[in-house]
């Protein structure tokens, strides 16, 4: 049988053993990118920025924004263009579905054009007529979803005994509630104001401290309340208030991580007034305290 026949395989969910290659958060600069390959299976989730990702095969081009999920498919040509001036914030996954990938120095997740190792492509799932599973852009995915790449990639930077198994766990529900989204229509907010959105976000993510209320960034866009509210999570899929938490969070987790910062003083970066509001916040989306989480993330 050759590799070209072994390329799909039709998707049993008792089988999934999937492996994860890389994980990481990663910051990247503006840059038009480069056409490749790879071996394995990505996602890429962005947190802020813009991304453009090229299809060179089809013409195709599709824009990712905040909230926005990548799926890439292994043997793809693609090239992820980081498209916004202030960069991107995002985190990826690189793994497989049956553990049938195993990175050395002769064989990288990137394929070496150079030197093509043809029976090293990963097996793509499909269903039974053939078609995709796991669509290439997912838009405004729910926070679970991210909640699991997050933690993917603290377990796969922290190299814990058992990191591995928690890792396979994570990742099977985590294969499980994508296959579960519906598709959903395109977005339909005028250019206009997806350029004013964008900005605005832009902004958002560079001033946390600010005290971001839906009338103020309704009055940036020079239109109603109610108005401002139905853009926004048309073109987000989630309420403004809810965004500004989300990226007030997650710099909070970075700040607890990366610095040796005051508690009270990260909690003032990212527009908390006072110690108290900020644990607060922070224990009920993390489910621990920021002192219990930086002594966790210590530990990795």
């Amino acid at each position: 049988m050759t590799r070209s026949d072994q390329e799909v395989r039709q998707l049993n969910y008792r089988e999934i053993n999937p492996s994860i290659h890389w994980a990481r958060r990663q910051s990247v600069q503006k840059t038009p990118g480069m056409t490749r390959r790879l071996y394995d299976f990505e996602m890429m989730y962005v947190y802020d920025g813009e991304m453009i990702v090229h299809y060179p095969e089809t013409g195709e081009k599709l824009r990712f924004l905040p909230g926005d999920l990548l799926f890439l498919h292994a043997a793809e040509p693609h090239c992820i263009e980081i498209s916004s001036t202030e960069g991107a914030r995002l985190i990826g996954i690189h793994f497989d579905f049956y553990n049938e990938f195993e990175i050395s120095h002769e064989l990288f997740m990137v394929v070496d054009e150079e030197r093509v190792h043809a029976d090293r492509f990963c097996l793509m799932p499909v269903g039974i007529d053939g078609e995709r599973i796991y669509a290439a852009r997912y838009e405004a995915v729910p926070d679970e979803i991210v909640g699991w790449m997050e933690r993917i990639s603290e377990e796969f930077t922290s190299e814990k005994p058992g990191f591995e198994m928690v890792c396979k766990g994570a990742m099977i529900v985590l294969l499980a509630a994508l296959a579960r989204l519906q598709p959903k229509p395109a977005r339909s907010v005028p250019q206009a104001y997806q350029d004013a959105l964008r900005s605005l976000t832009g902004e958002m993510s560079a001033r946390m401290a600010f005290p971001w209320t839906v009338s103020l960034m309704a009055a940036r866009l020079s239109v109603s309340e109610d108005h401002f509210i139905r853009l926004f999570k048309e073109q987000y899929g989630t309420t403004p208030s809810q965004y500004v938490r989300r990226l007030r969070h997650q710099e909070a987790k970075r700040c607890l991580r990366e610095t040796d910062l005051k508690i009270e003083r990260v909690g003032l970066l990212v527009g908390y007034e006072d110690l108290h509001h900020f644990s607060h916040a922070f224990k009920k989306w993390q489910g621990v305290s920021p002192r219990e989480y930086r002594k966790m993330s210590s530990l990795l």
